[in-house]
């Protein structure tokens, strides 16, 4: 993993994953931040919470670079969130 990404996505929800999914689609590095533990076990293991992204959608996020966290600390990677 580099020291730094393109952009931090706060709320992986029905705004932010989708969103995430375009900044990765673009080619940036994406972290994606959620308080929800779960939400972001699920998004690391290529599962989809939101009804406009299937499962396939989030692994090929994966495969370009992006996770998921609950680390706010995290954001200070990102040149932009």
């Amino acid at each position: 993993m580099d020291s730094s990404v393109d952009a931090a996505i706060i709320g992986m929800g029905y705004v932010g994953l989708p969103l995430a999914r375009e900044a990765s689609a673009a080619g940036l590095s994406v972290i994606g931040l959620d308080v929800n533990p779960e939400v972001v076990e699920g998004l690391n293991q290529g599962r989809s919470h939101v009804d406009d992204l299937a499962d396939a959608d989030v692994a090929e996020m994966l495969g370009r670079g992006f996770w998921a966290t609950t680390d706010a600390s995290q954001l200070g990677r990102a040149h932009t969130s």
